[in-house]
């Protein structure tokens, strides 16, 4: 869970001396259902937005290059802000890295494109594996920070209240995923937009999962959730150094199963799905509104809170975080017809792609 790191980015989840049962139930909790599941479902839908524009910048006549151009490059500034001055963990500014080198690559045919998401994804593993050990290598090198130790107090203290020192360590974080993606992240996140982009191509998100397909995918994210859970029960500290490889592998059975769910739920009629139709064409909105307020809260009004929580306090805080924005965002598009972030994204995208237009009329005539 994120929330750990919105509170003291340097650190995260610091563990205690005595590791508590609830924490191992709640870390178990996550290995199964959230652990990178969601992250991989938002770079899988990410993809078949983009498949979505390129086919209404078509229908419309528009060079779907310079539209999509446009829309990323200010989803790289709005991450670059947010990145630095709110959240070091941000994802706005990578997704768009990704999505601008995978442009062209969207008019390949559908099959070239699942072998080239296939491709990109084993890479990605591959690469991972690699970046996982030597983490883990390094993490058994150095003795394990625990929470009211001298270290943790001395970062604490110098995380809290200390603005500048926030905004430094947030730039390096995001800097260096940025700049070493390609040597890991990079893969994984580009091969799952190309596989959001065959999956909108070849109809999977109107029939779901065959069969047997859904037994193949069900039983390997069980094994890989499992090996997971049996890593970070063993080796509580290496462990979850290299439980983040584990995650993000079993993360991309688990994610199609969570998106054969909602198929089949709409199928069934299950209408109360719908609910949480708003939170998604409000997703930018509330992902920005979550770094907004959990920094508030867990930096500046509640700092102490990092003294004594443990795991299941951050998942109430997670949880009513949740309950909060799913409530909020029915509410808004009940009122506006669109999130402000998302409609001063669109103003700003809009208006730069007319100027590009603008320029490119008088060359044509």
């Amino acid at each position: 869970m994120n929330i750990y790191f919105h509170g003291i980015m340097s650190m995260g989840y610091v563990p205690f001396d005595i590791t508590p049962q609830s924490d191992i139930w709640v870390d178990t909790f996550n290995a199964i259902f959230a652990d990178g599941r969601f992250r991989t479902l938002f770079c899988i839908l990410f993809g078949a937005g983009l498949a979505i524009q390129m086919k209404s910048c078509e229908k419309k006549g528009f060079n779907y290059q310079d539209f999509l151009k446009s829309r990323l490059n200010w989803l790289m500034i709005f991450g670059i802000i947010h990145g630095v001055f709110i959240f070091g963990g941000d994802i706005l500014f990578l997704y768009a890295v990704c999505a601008l080198v995978i442009i062209k690559k969207l008019t390949l045919p559908t099959q070239e494109l699942f072998r080239k998401a296939k491709k990109w994804l084993i890479i990605g593993t591959v690469i991972s594996v690699l970046f996982s050990v030597l983490a883990a290598f390094a993490a058994g090198l150095e003795p394990e920070m625990v929470r009211g130790s001298d270290a943790f107090l001395e970062e604490y203290s110098s995380w809290m209240g200390n603005y500048g020192y926030q905004v430094t360590i947030q730039a390096l974080i995001a800097a260096f995923i940025v700049i070493s993606s390609p040597l890991w992240v990079f893969w994984q996140v580009a091969g799952l937009m190309l596989l959001g982009v065959y999956f909108y191509r070849s109809g999977f998100f109107k029939r779901g999962l065959t069969a047997s397909q859904f037994k193949t995918f069900a039983l390997t994210a069980l094994a890989l959730t499992g090996l997971d859970i049996f890593m970070r029960l063993s080796y509580f500290s290496v462990g979850n150094e290299i439980s983040s490889l584990m995650a993000s592998i079993s993360a991309i059975f688990m994610s199609i199963l969570y998106i054969h769910g909602v198929i089949y739920l709409l199928k069934n009629n299950h209408r109360w799905i719908e609910i949480f139709k708003a939170p998604g064409r409000m997703a930018f909105t509330l992902y920005i509104m979550q770094s907004v307020v959990l920094a508030v809260l867990l930096r500046w009004v509640f700092p102490e809170v990092h003294l004594t929580a443990s795991m299941i306090d951050y998942l109430a805080m997670a949880v009513g975080m949740i309950l909060f924005q799913l409530v909020f965002a029915n509410w808004y598009l009940s009122q506006f017809k669109q999130g402000p972030l998302e409609a001063l994204w669109r103003k700003a995208y809009l208006a730069s792609f007319a100027k590009k237009q603008a320029k490119l009329q008088p060359a044509e005539s």
